[in-house]
């Protein structure tokens, strides 16, 4: 019996995990084929691309999640991490392609500011 319900519980584990691991795979597609359509992108730059802005909102989602550090010290420490980002995109992308990328990035911004404000 308590094997029994030592695989259920195995299973249903894995079964939360497998449909976890799927979103996140079709957002982060999503991602690459929104990107690939606006800034005309090759697979190598989109998939490039992604994985550098992935690892980075890792990064700073950790600093604004440590409630040890003041807030106005978090975002000193967020600035070097958004710096070293826009550094690694720029090496990847062409000026054109970063300039398109950081006006999409600020009317998300905005639309998500105005959506604060409703």
């Amino acid at each position: 019996m308590k094997k029994i319900i030592s695989v259920l519980i195995l299973s249903a584990s894995l079964i939360g995990v497998s449909a976890h691991a799927q979103k996140g795979g079709q957002h982060g597609m999503q991602m690459k084929q929104m990107l690939k359509d606006s800034l005309h992108l090759t697979d190598a730059q989109a998939d490039s691309v992604v994985a550098i802005r992935t690892e980075f909102q890792k990064k700073i989602r950790s600093v604004m999640k440590d409630s040890t550090v003041a807030a106005d010290k978090r975002k000193e420490e967020i600035q070097p991490l958004r710096k070293e980002m826009k550094t690694r995109l720029q090496a990847i992308l062409t000026k054109e392609q970063m300039k398109k990328m950081q006006e999409m990035q600020q009317g998300m911004h905005g639309e998500a500011k105005m959506n604060n404000d409703n």
